[in-house]
């Protein structure tokens, strides 16, 4: 009895390569998807406060998501004083009459991170797969 194997070293190696290029696409496709699921929780809008006095316009934030050269990407809410209304960078300087009411963007943020390492993880493995890698 003889067992032969043989490696295709050529093909193994134009896998590999193709597999490197991808993964930074990978990461920045999920980060992308993770900054619009972001926006879309952020663009709830609640109803009246019982007793408000005030017209609302129902479009009072604008959120953009931009590309950052190589690094991925940044949310930005228009206008300047959004912070009041869902928070700052750390959850605070919500005015007392959207607490509750609005969510926090850090919050909500942190709750959408938390996937993409799992969403990173499962997208490369599908990517290996393609490039027919065995992948366990």
């Amino acid at each position: 009895m003889r067992l032969s194997i043989r490696v295709r070293g050529e093909l193994v190696r134009q896998g590999l390569e193709n597999l490197q290029a991808e993964i930074p696409a990978v990461g920045r496709r999920r980060i992308r998807t993770i900054a619009n699921r972001i926006v879309r929780r952020m663009q709830y809008y609640p109803s009246e406060r019982p007793g408000q006095t005030y017209q609302r316009t129902g479009g009072m934030m604008k959120w953009r998501i931009e590309e950052l050269t190589n690094r991925g990407y940044q949310l930005r809410v228009i206008p300047d004083y959004a912070p009041f209304v869902i928070g700052d960078a750390y959850g605070t300087s919500q005015a007392w009459m959207h607490k509750g009411r609005w969510p926090v963007f850090r919050d909500v943020s942190e709750e959408e991170l938390q996937a993409l390492p799992k969403e990173i993880l499962d997208e490369i493995v599908m990517v290996a797969r393609r490039q027919e890698f065995k992948v366990t």
